[in-house]
């Protein structure tokens, strides 16, 4: 579907006496198609992404090559490449023309006259729909390891024939705050995740599944956190829920299933606890409930200890399980408590002994704060497998 302009640059410079003036920083950008524009009437016409290439055949002013390139940037164009010898004289690009590129970021190549644009635009063409085939495939090939059974054998033999099984990554989930997102959203999603994927690994890849974006991180970097912020930062913030979640480190595409849980139990917990990114190594004690099939037992064992407590809530419209939470939570103090709570001290004291007598155990035993603190990770665990929305944390 892309191309980077590194890649093409780096695989065609010698073949078509390629020259990079300026505007290396933006050569992570990836390109959908090239094009050959000589009026810049024609700027409207381009949907973003393009790379294009111009002889300057139209150019009849003097300021016609800066106001050009104006435009293009103006409509999210990638890059330029001028075939210069005819129309174009080195000349032409003047120091106003190489700073402007330069601080917008945006690559500017020469390629003499006597290459053939014909056979540059053919090959480049050819070039992104083996790239556009090759990238379905993978994604295909993921999207059936992750659908489990007799599908997910087949791509896992798939995937180890191609040489692709045994590579470390993470799976990043960016869950969606829309229920479908529209062929314009995706794209852009999609390039602006290329753009910065590209800066850190060679292999990834971007997958729309069940209302969240994966990104499937090979050979990660040590510092994947402020990777995926500074990524999630170039996109539309409107099209995510601004919580991000991070499987554990894995050696083996296979274990893409086990990263998908992971990765979504952490995205989860995130928006729980209403921060921007954890990993599932940061989950503490959620990680052995998402990863547990025991739902009903879960089930039972909330409701045992909570239940009463729940009841007696609804019944006097009272305030005993967020009391016992802060509680628990903040080592056992009343101060803590009553300030957490907005109540004064002694009505703290008043709720304690209030639950002590409805649960019929004592607070000061280690065993009992245990099994109630247990109790409030189930609770969160079962609303966020409902999609509720839970309370944040205290």
């Amino acid at each position: 579907m892309s191309i980077s302009l590194e890649e093409i640059y780096n695989n065609t410079k010698e073949k078509y006496q390629l020259k990079l003036l300026t505007g290396t920083n933006g050569l992570t950008k990836e390109f959908t198609w090239v094009q050959l524009c000589e009026d810049i009437g024609n700027c409207d016409f381009f949907r973003g992404h393009e790379l294009v290439i111009s002889t300057g055949l139209a150019s009849m002013q003097e300021n016609w090559l800066q106001d050009f390139i104006t435009e293009l940037i103006r409509h999210r164009v990638c890059g330029l490449i001028l075939n210069t010898g005819k129309y174009i004289r080195p000349g032409d690009i003047s120091p106003e023309i190489i700073a402007l590129c330069k601080e917008k970021h945006f690559p500017l190549f020469t390629m003499p006259w006597k290459i053939h644009i014909a056979d540059i635009m053919q090959d480049y063409c050819s070039r992104l729909l083996h790239a556009q085939e090759q990238e379905s495939c993978l994604e295909n090939l993921l999207l059936g390891l992750l659908s489990g059974g007799s599908q997910g054998e087949r791509c896992t033999q798939e995937l180890a024939a191609r040489g692709l099984l045994s590579l470390p990554f993470q799976l990043v989930v960016l869950p969606l705050a829309v229920d479908k997102l529209d062929n314009n959203q995706e794209q852009l999603i999609r390039l602006a995740c290329k753009r910065r994927l590209n800066h850190f690994t060679k292999f990834y890849s971007i997958l729309c599944h069940a209302r969240q974006i994966l990104l499937v991180f090979g050979q990660p970097p040590a510092d994947i956190h402020n990777c995926i912020i500074e990524l999630t930062q170039q996109l539309p913030a409107d099209c995510l829920t601004g919580n991000i979640g991070l499987s554990q480190l894995y050696d083996n595409l296979a274990l893409l299933p086990t990263a998908l849980k992971e990765a979504r139990a952490s995205a989860a917990v995130a928006r729980l606890q209403q921060a921007v990114i954890l990993s599932f190594p940061e989950l503490g004690p959620y990680r052995l409930l998402f990863m547990s099939e025991q739902h009903q037992l879960l089930q039972q064992m909330h409701n045992e200890k909570l239940q009463p407590l729940i009841d007696y809530d609804q019944t006097h419209q009272s305030q005993l399980l967020p009391t016992l939470r802060a509680y628990l939570f903040h080592n056992s103090s009343l101060q803590e408590t009553a300030r957490l709570t907005f109540t004064h001290r002694n009505t703290i004291g008043y709720r304690l002994r209030k639950i002590k007598e409805l649960i019929a155990c004592d607070l000061d035993s280690s065993e009992v704060r245990f099994s109630y603190m247990l109790a409030f990770y189930i609770a969160d665990y079962l609303a966020l497998m409902a999609d509720d929305s839970p309370q944040s944390l205290y």
